[in-house]
């Protein structure tokens, strides 16, 4: 069928869907589709990369990644996201309205999203890896393809009918997209410094903004303060050092850390390892033996009895 006023859009192919609850360390990045890809998140929250930029997604979110864009998933608080994710080619100028837009599911478009989340679940196995392809299930009802490709057309029809009545954004809004490029700014310029120590405050002269301002965006978007995530950045960074072949000693003193002891305490902490445990595990080599003093420490001691003593 030719597109026209009367059918201006028309889905040609679902290659992939997939709907599944994600773990915390469910994250990946550097995907790309061929074609469109719907994202939308039932529940928990999730910041998805959309090319250069990156949108923090709640339940009830949706966006669609342009054909050939760089997307990627990172989980965002306590709560397990639950994310549908479809794979697709789509005919028509209408699409061209969704490029960089955000929405948020209303109940007339709430009926084909829940039943695109059961469809998923019956037409495809889902991905056993963070950013791998779901599989196509061989036995499935007639008709079921084409009925997943129409539920999906009615929905972009339905989204792109709200397209034509732009809306101001209301106030949690505006204030919920100054606090993600608060922290997004803050976050690259901590990432340029993660061999030495900053202040918060100098961090608030680089992004423009008052201590006030930019710990209650990281603790509204992060849930923890901007020293939580620059020790935590600095740790993974450390970490990276280590794997390829750095000394912890080497480590401390190219980072700052005041001193060995307190670099291995920080480590251990947040890795559960030590430093030199770590970086034996990431080059492959044995753990390293007990010396004689910490097996005496370990080994039980067992006491002679006397012999020959008076009673």
């Amino acid at each position: 069928m030719a597109l026209t006023e009367e059918f201006p859009l028309r889905i040609e192919a679902v290659t992939a869907a997939w709907a599944s609850e994600r773990r915390p360390q469910d994250d990946f990045s550097g995907e790309q589709a061929p074609g469109w890809q719907l994202v939308y998140v039932r529940s928990g929250a999730i910041e998805e990369l959309c090319g250069e930029r990156r949108v923090l997604l709640r339940a009830g979110g949706i966006l669609l990644h342009q054909p050939e864009e760089t997307f990627g998933m990172q989980t965002r608080g306590e709560i397990p996201p639950e994310v549908l994710r479809m794979d697709f080619f789509c005919a028509g100028s209408a699409m061209d309205r969704f490029r960089g837009l955000v929405f948020h599911a209303e109940p007339a478009e709430q009926h084909d999203l829940n039943w695109l989340m059961k469809a998923c679940g019956e037409l495809y196995e889902a991905p056993s890896a963070p950013g791998g392809k779901p599989v196509p299930r061989e036995d499935v009802p007639f008709g079921a393809r084409q009925q997943l490709a129409i539920h999906l057309e009615n929905l972009l029809i339905l989204l792109a009918r709200r397209c034509k009545r732009p809306r101001k954004p209301t106030q949690r809004i505006r204030r919920e997209r100054r606090q993600t490029a608060l922290v997004e700014a803050a976050r690259a310029y901590l990432a340029q410094n993660l061999e030495r120590e900053v202040r918060v405050e100098e961090v608030c002269a680089a992004v423009g903004c008052t201590r006030t301002q930019l710990q209650q965006a990281f603790r509204a978007r992060l849930r923890h303060t901007v020293r939580e995530e620059f020790s935590a950045m600095r740790l993974d960074y450390a970490a990276q050092l280590l794997a390829r072949g750095a000394t912890p000693g080497e480590v401390a003193a190219r980072m700052g850390y005041c001193s060995g002891a307190y670099f291995s305490q920080k480590f251990r902490e947040a890795t559960g390892n030590t430093p030199s445990a770590y970086r034996r595990m990431q080059q492959g080599l044995p753990a390293r033996r007990k010396n004689r003093q910490q097996k005496d420490k370990e080994e039980p001691k067992t006491s002679i009895p006397e012999s020959g003593g008076k009673k």
